[in-house]
């Protein structure tokens, strides 16, 4: 049984996977913070950035807002929580944008992390222009590791169609990126379509595998590769985690007809243009539910978020109190049933 967690992170990724084999992956941070801030982190805490960060939500039409911007998870606490030890298996880099970056500096200080992937990338920020809410150390570190000197974890770029024993026994592969969408990205400076897209397919029973699939912030060239090249494993998918946080970026949405998603989940999108109509019910955001933890088993996925209020008014019986789980601090809403 594998445990994925969907994390609240302004307005920022971060996700992580509990694996049958005992690793864990964790895909991009935000919003992350050890004990002791720098007077820098002090700063961009107390930032007008951040505050306008946490207070820009976005609700979809007829929706409630449930505030659950306003109070973000600290990805390095909550691993802390969930986690009997300080070791990461792998820890993916979707792409360099800061708000997949945001205290990367202190998640290699407070865990070990064994293999970091990250693409090749050319990505440069001025460190005299002002960070917008974001820490410049990050950059800095995130610039060495970059470049290998990082010795305490092993920096590995991968692609689609690239296949190894561990991908196999964690029930990964590889959508995107390519070599050829990466010097694109490089020539363009547009990044989100030099990020990884990755489908995770536990087992579920009658030698099935559920589809979940963590989107990056891909772009319409990615999907056009991914529905090209990839069009049978990401057909009827049980998950999304929608691309661009769920952000409308004037892009394509025809990926949508072969992926029917039982389930989409969005992130917490800057922009006020949410997408949320583009795609097919059931979608949860962060602003509604706060954290979500997909659970899944041989027959079911079953879903638990940690905003008690949506939980309630999310149920088919609304008014009954949703059952809360003590290991997942969190209340059961529902789940998928396995075909």
């Amino acid at each position: 049984m594998s445990t994925i967690h969907f994390l609240n992170v302004l307005e920022g990724d971060c996700n992580i996977i509990q694996h049958d084999s005992g690793r864990v992956t964790v895909i991009d941070v935000s919003a992350a913070y050890n004990d002791e801030d720098t007077e820098e982190e002090k700063a961009v805490k107390a930032s007008k950035e951040r505050e306008e960060m946490r207070n820009r939500t976005f609700v979809p039409t007829g929706k409630k807002n449930y505030d659950q911007k306003k109070t973000p998870d600290n990805p390095i606490e909550y691993l802390k929580r969930i986690l009997t030890h300080n070791n990461i298996f792998r820890f993916i880099i979707s792409h360099p944008d800061m708000d997949h970056l945001d205290g990367i500096k202190d998640l290699y200080e407070e865990f070990s992390i064994a293999n970091t992937w990250d693409s090749d990338n050319n990505k440069k920020i001025d460190l005299n222009t002002p960070f917008a809410g974001y820490n410049k150390e990050d950059w800095k570190f995130y610039i060495n590791l970059r470049a290998g000197k990082n010795t305490s974890t092993n920096r590995k770029t991968y692609f689609s169609k690239n296949y190894n024993s561990f991908y196999k026994e964690d029930d990964i592969t590889i959508l995107c990126p390519t070599p050829e969408l990466v010097q694109n990205a490089n020539k363009t400076g547009d990044y989100n379509d030099a990020s990884y897209a990755f489908l995770f397919t536990p087992p579920k029973k009658g030698g099935g595998k559920w589809k979940i699939l963590f989107a990056g912030d891909t772009h319409d060239d990615s999907w056009d590769y991914i529905l090209t090249n990839h069009k049978e494993a990401v057909t009827n998918i049980d998950v999304l985690l929608a691309p661009h946080h769920g952000r409308d970026s004037g892009r394509n949405y025809d990926f949508l007809n072969l992926l029917t998603p039982a389930i989409t989940l969005f992130g917490n999108a800057k922009s006020e243009h949410l997408a949320y109509d583009k795609y097919p019910k059931i979608r949860i955001t962060n602003n509604q539910a706060g954290y979500v933890v997909l659970e899944t088993s041989l027959d079911k996925i079953e879903v638990f978020v940690k905003n008690f209020e949506f939980a309630k008014d999310f149920r088919a019986n609304p008014g009954g109190a949703p059952n809360y789980n003590m290991k997942h601090q969190a209340y059961y809403i529902g789940q998928l049933n396995a075909k």
